[in-house]
């Protein structure tokens, strides 16, 4: 029994790799969501369609969500290495 709550507390370890770059918005949305909301397979077929059809809208909105904080955050970036006197860096900065 023990093993079966640790399993509830835990949970599974999903490990995802990246070569030359990090992961995007939609690889970390799928981790999260993975995390929020799971449908059981002895779930009812109206239930999980529903539930599913949740999953995909939650996804989207997280991905869109996602992508505004990477622009906000170059956006800091941009600024911080503009007024440290660092233009060119800065520069660089806007075209990633």
């Amino acid at each position: 029994m023990q093993s079966a709550l640790l399993d509830t507390l835990v949970g599974e370890a999903k490990v995802i790799s990246t070569q030359g770059r990090g992961m995007t918005p939609e690889e970390i949305a799928d981790l999260a969501l993975d995390k929020i909301l799971h449908v059981a397979d002895t779930a009812h077929p109206a239930l999980k369609e529903q539930a599913r059809a949740f999953k995909e809208d939650l996804r989207k909105i997280l991905v869109l969500y996602m992508k505004q904080a990477i622009k906000s955050d170059r956006t800091t970036l941009f600024n911080k290495l503009k007024d440290a006197g660092l233009t060119n860096a800065a520069n660089i900065i806007t075209k990633i």
